[in-house]
């Protein structure tokens, strides 16, 4: 396929605003993998996205739970719409409802076939909560047969390394996924540090280069997910969370 051609309204300034970003965002990430540790490497890359993401997106780390009681696995980053929606506070942890969480990134250190495993299994976990008493909706906003909305989770992972030898090392990353996921809908992407992307709906690959092009897109492919899940996203429903019972309530 060619390669498509700039928009001819894209200047200068701005594209090298545009590469700036993307270094950026490359030399931060790497920079703190370089000083930290197990809980302050997923700490230094909640902060690293904080400080990236629209005043009205937060993040925290933690677990989601829905009104069925059920709990999904504990998750790195969990990002939310923050003037809809806000985390309860527990032992240091967030618990957001499962109608608040627009897209979660679990971090790892190394990315290995267990590693994968791991999060497969988190995936599937995740993906049994019912926000609004209806499952999950899938890769698209596809009316479903009873006209009524689903919400989606975005699911991705963000490494540090791969045990995997960098020749072919995307074919063989996605191939590692696949045979874990088995054809479910579990994982949407994989960003691991300087190598590149992966967009696993898409089924395409992004290398890593000077200017950080590949974790730009892994970060807007985050962005405009979350953008356009939080505009269609009916409000949570706290007063169900709070109470089911009517007896609850006295007239008066």
């Amino acid at each position: 396929m060619a390669k498509l051609p700039r928009s001819p309204y894209l200047n200068e300034r701005f594209a090298a605003a545009i590469q700036h970003f993307g270094a950026d965002l490359k030399a931060s990430a790497g920079t703190k993998h370089t000083v930290v540790k197990g809980g302050e490497r997923e700490e230094s890359l909640t902060r690293f996205f904080r400080v990236r993401l629209p005043e009205r997106y937060g993040v925290a780390s933690g677990e989601v739970v829905d009104l069925t009681g059920q709990t999904g696995p504990q998750l790195d980053l969990l990002i939310y719409d923050r003037y809809a929606d806000f985390p309860f506070n527990s032992n240091n942890q967030s618990i957001l409802a499962a109608e608040a969480l627009l897209a979660c990134v679990e971090i790892k250190s190394q990315l290995t076939a267990r590693e994968i495993e791991k999060s497969v299994e988190a995936a599937r976990k995740l993906r049994t909560l019912r926000p609004h008493d209806r499952e999950l909706g899938g890769r698209d906003v596809a009316k479903h047969q009873d006209g009524k909305k689903r919400a989606r989770y975005m699911h991705s992972v963000f490494a540090f390394g791969t045990n995997l030898s960098l020749k072919d090392w995307a074919k063989k990353e996605v191939g590692r996924f696949d045979g874990k996921m088995s054809g479910e809908h579990l994982i949407d992407s994989a960003y691991i540090l300087g190598l590149g992307f992966i967009n696993f709906n898409q089924r395409k690959a992004r290398l890593e280069d000077d200017d950080g092009g590949a974790i730009m897109s892994f970060y807007f492919a985050i962005l405009n997910f979350v953008m356009r899940e939080a505009d269609r996203r009916r409000s949570t429903p706290y007063d169900r969370y709070v109470t089911h019972n009517f007896r609850s309530w006295t007239n008066i």
